[in-house]
C-alpha cells in the first residue's frame, strides 16, 4: 500500500512547463488536485504570476525527491502528512 503526503509545487510562469512534465513522469506517484496559475498585484501595481500545482505524492517519492530533484525540491512544499504515516516513525 502507498503512502500518500499532500504537497505543493510553485513555480514562476517561466518555470511552469518544467514542473509539468516532470510531475508527468511520475506517474500515478502523483496524483493531482490543483492546477492553477495565480496572479497577484503588489503594492506599486505590478503584477506577478506563478504555477500552482497540488496534489498527493507517495512519500518514498517525495523522499527522492528531497534527496535527488533539486529543481524539484526548491519548489515542493508538504502540506500535509496523515496522522498514521506520522505515527509509523515515532515508534
Amino acid at each position: 500500500m502507498k503512502e500518500y503526503v499532500h504537497v505543493q509545487f510553485i513555480a514562476t510562469k517561466e518555470e511552469r512547463v518544467i514542473i509539468k512534465e516532470k510531475l508527468a513522469l511520475l506517474g500515478e506517484d502523483f496524483v493531482p488536485m490543483v492546477m492553477d496559475d495565480t496572479y497577484d498585484q503588489w503594492p506599486d501595481g505590478v503584477y506577478i504570476c506563478y504555477a500552482s500545482y497540488s496534489g498527493k505524492i507517495s512519500s518514498e517519492l517525495a523522499t527522492v525527491i528531497k534527496l535527488q530533484d533539486p529543481f524539484l525540491a526548491e519548489r515542493m512544499q508538504i502540506s500535509y502528512i496523515p496522522e498514521e504515516l506520522k505515527n509509523k516513525y515515532r515508534k
